[in-house]
């Protein structure tokens, strides 16, 4: 740099708490130029939680840390714009209406269900015991399983393998129900879970001569695993007295309201024929299949609706806990056929999900990508910003999901032997989708809990507008104070939850459970929660807990939470206030501003920092104060300039006159072409309208200046910088005439007049030492200490590079004598002796 460091070219040494008291952005004054116009902090996280302390005025250099900054958020939000559009369209068709309609109608369709104006009224509700179990069996369930014909042909029933070929086999779909939209893949499957005797339970003394056996609750270590048909029974019948593993039955865990049970257990898979079915149903329960050791009776069937591409399975549990009577749940899990296999989705919808989900995946990559570099750029200070966790939660979430697709549903499908597409047509193999059932409902809790996050994260580009930036600002500060309170608040209304299920719990009411009753407590202050329960016993518990839950909870808790806050609301619009005034233009406003005419080609005049345009005395220089290129840069210019302008005047002149006298100045073409050749020639050879008298009088302006320096870089080079204020300062020469030394002898001789007046004058003046000198004194003496210590280091720099450099040279010569050596004994080698 011409002249050493400018103005804005120190590193100044400034504490850490002064940085502060500037504001978090005031880092960036330390920086030096070259560091400011570089990528050093480009991505800082700072820039997103302090936004407001941008200075604007930098925003308008398009080589600033500000306008990179500026243009990178913008970027980013356009990106998570685009990303969050077509994942939300992924996850509606994840979910579509019709996977809700196909699940209410497959419900309705098995239970015996008709919906009035009164409720659901379900057959399936009417079963109470063992036996109103079996008749519903063999009354309402096999019946709507054979609603188009009685019977069905097996595929396996050829005499021969060579007569399985087209037509040989008479197979139709099964389709179910009056309108014939949903088809029943597979067998109909049955499954017992039973208990040992007298196992995990005990009688009194006193009852085991009327009870002499007791059957405990299911759990996996009372269940009975034997065979306990007669010896007598049917063959027929006997396969249904064998136990089966979870990996033979295909079938996974169900929750039930006494227990989880597993996919093992005792099978029945209903016969293709209508009265096969009936009559196998009648023979085991002849040979009580069902007894007082049964806890549990799960039907498991899936079916697929050809005209949505909609696959439901169905699951029925008939609960038989060992306090008697019979609990009932019915359930259906539907999602798209496409969501089974990925090679199905990427032929039969290419244009669909399977599109959607590339394009997903590939705007997460640039976004990963995006989130690496500023994890990189910000280090440990990455995590210190709310919504970088975020993104990092985002991120892995959705590889998750991605996993979960992937090595779970896609590779689950693909093991399965009876999910094989040659196999799906088999009406006598179990189709055992229920296995996968659970990994798509996880994947969708998933993919919930992402849709949530994704939407959330928006809040952060807010903050782009100086509309929400104050609201955006208290969500960050407000967020962890609110989840530390939430841990506190969590513990009083599960204190409250757990009183309310003791006091006041039952089968029929939320607080039957432990967690029924803590979301009713959560969802109390929102209205909603039916208190009859709670003040149907006429006790005084009651009262007293609702008295004291609305002092702790809403009169103290819900208090505190909105205390909270209100003051971080307080602090952030008084802090945002005191940095943005009403006349402050919003930075990406003026980025958006500034890129526009950038595109255009188009660089904002007069928007340059302060530090740019320097003191008013720095605006101007003599031109024979520059270097010589610089002059000679210059004057071409100008003359170049002149001859344009002295050319356009000459044309107006002449282009009067013709108007004046047109007369004179017909000619043909031919001359007009040579009086155009003529102009241009003219146009093209600048006139030498400069004396050497007018050039030492010439004054170069600052701005004509940075204008040369902007369109010439090799002068940039030549200067060795990009500032005009710079060259100004190096070059410029005072002109005031005089010798300097002589003007501050006078200046001294004056001073000590004024102050002699003063003393005649009876003034008693004493002072050892001004304070202002003494401040000058110690700055300067800074000052050459610092330059004496930055020479020293240099010098120190140049003698070690000088050092290395010599021992490199010994080095080389070192390595020249041996190769030198070598020669010659090669040479001596190669002569012929």
């Amino acid at each position: 740099r011409i002249g050493g460091h400018s103005a804005g070219g120190h590193r100044r040494a400034m504490p850490e708490n002064d940085d502060e008291d500037k504001g978090p952005l005031a880092f960036l004054d330390r920086l030096l130029d070259e560091e400011r116009d570089s990528n050093l902090h480009l991505g800082d996280v700072r820039f997103w939680q302090h936004l407001e302390h941008v200075k604007v005025s930098l925003v308008y250099r398009t080589t600033s840390l500000e306008y990179k900054m500026m243009k990178m958020m913008c970027c980013e939000a356009i990106l998570y714009i685009a990303l969050l559009c077509v994942f939300t369209s992924f996850m509606v068709m994840q979910r579509s209406p019709e996977i809700f309609e196909s699940r209410r109608q497959q419900l309705d369709y098995w239970g015996g269900c008709n919906r009035t104006m009164d409720g659901r009224v379900c057959s399936i509700d009417e079963v109470y015991d063992h036996a109103s179990l079996m008749t519903w069996l063999k009354e309402d369930l096999s019946p709507k399983a054979f609603t188009e014909q009685q019977e069905y042909q097996p595929i396996a029933s050829a005499v021969s393998l060579f007569r399985l070929q087209s037509g040989a086999v008479p197979w139709r779909p099964r389709y179910i129900g009056d309108t014939k939209t949903s088809i029943l893949v597979g067998a109909i499957r049955i499954r017992q879970l039973r208990v040992q005797y007298n196992l995990d339970c005990s009688i009194l003394e006193d009852y085991q001569d009327i009870h002499k056996d007791c059957f405990p609750r299911y759990s996996p270590g009372v269940e009975s695993r034997l065979k306990w048909h007669p010896v007598w029974a049917p063959d027929q019948v006997k396969p249904h007295y064998k136990h089966y593993n979870a990996n033979e039955t295909g079938q996974g865990d169900v929750v039930g309201a006494f227990g989880v049970y597993p996919g093992s257990g005792f099978v029945l898979d209903l016969p293709l024929s209508l009265t096969s079915a009936i009559t196998r149903l009648e023979e085991l329960e002849e040979w009580s299949w069902l007894d007082v050791r049964t806890r549990a009776v799960i039907i498991e069937l899936s079916t697929l609706n050809p005209n949505v591409n909609v696959m439901s399975n169905v699951k029925m549990l008939f609960e038989f806990p060992a306090t008697g009577g019979v609990y009932i749940k019915q359930d259906a899990s539907s999602f798209r056929a496409l969501q089974l296999s990925l090679a199905l989705a990427a032929t039969d919808d290419p244009m669909g999900m399977f599109a959607m989900l590339i394009m997903t995946e590939s705007l997460f990559m640039l976004f990963l990508w995006l989130v690496l570099y500023v994890m990189v750029k910000n280090g440990s200070r990455f995590f210190t910003y709310f919504w970088s966790c975020v993104d990092v939660l985002l991120l892995i979430l959705w590889h998750v999901y991605l996993l979960m697709y992937f090595l779970g549903v896609y590779s689950a499908s693909d093991q399965e032997p009876n999910l094989h597409p040659e196999v799906l047509a088999d009406p006598e193999m179990f189709f055992p989708i229920g296995k996968l059932v659970g990994l798509l409902e996880n994947a969708n809790t998933i993919l919930a809990c992402l849709g949530l996050l994704a939407w959330l994260k928006v809040l952060k580009y807010f903050s782009l507008s100086a509309y929400f930036m104050g609201f955006v600002r208290v969500i960050e500060r407000c967020i962890v104070n609110l989840m530390l309170f939430g841990a506190l608040l969590f513990l009083v209304v599960f204190g409250f939850a757990v009183s309310l299920h003791i006091g006041f719990g039952a089968d029929d009411n939320l607080f039957g459970s432990i967690w029924g009753s803590f979301i009713s407590v959560i969802v109390a202050p929102a209205g909603g929660v039916d208190l009859e329960p709670i003040f149907a016993k006429g006790g005084v518990l009651g009262p007293v807990l609702v008295f004291m839950y609305i002092i702790v909870v809403f009169l103290l808790l819900l208090n505190t939470f909105m205390a909270i806050s209100v003051d971080t609301y307080s602090v952030c619009m008084y802090e945002i206030s005191e940095v943005v005034d009403a006349t402050r233009p919003n930075p990406i406003r003026v980025f958006l501003g500034t890129y526009l005419n950038a595109m255009m080609g188009i660089k904002l005049v007069g928007k340059e920092t302060e530090e740019d345009r320097g003191f008013p005395h720095e605006q101007e220089i003599a031109l024979t104060s520059l270097p010589e290129a610089i002059q000679m840069r210059y004057i071409e210019q100008k003359r170049r300039m002149q001859g344009l302008l002295d050319n356009v005047q000459a044309q107006i002149a002449e282009e009067e006159r013709k108007r004046l006298e047109p007369e004179q100045y017909e000619v043909d073409d031919e001359d007009e072409d040579e009086d155009e050749d003529a102009l241009a020639l003219t146009s093209g050879t600048p006139q030498q309208a400069l004396e050497d008298g007018d050039v030492n009088k010439l004054i170069v302006k600052r701005v004509q200046l940075q204008r040369m320096l902007e369109d010439d870089p090799i002068m940039q080079e030549i200067c060795d910088t990009n500032r005009a204020v710079d060259i100004i300062r190096r070059f410029r020469v005072d002109v005031a005439g005089g010798d300097p030394y002589a003007q501050v002898a006078e200046l001294q001789a004056s001073i000590a007049l004024k102050l002699k007046d003063l003393e005649d004058k009876g003034m008693d003046l004493s002072f050892d030492q001004m304070e202002a000198l003494k401040t000058v004194s110690q700055e300067l003496h800074s000052a050459l200490t610092e330059s004496q210590k930055e020479w020293r280091s240099e010098l120190l720099s140049v003698l070690q590079m000088a050092s290395l450099l010599s021992k490199a040279l010994i080095d080389l010569t070192t390595q020249l004598a041996k190769v030198q050596q070598n020669h010659n004994a090669l040479e001596q080698k190669a002569t012929p002796k």
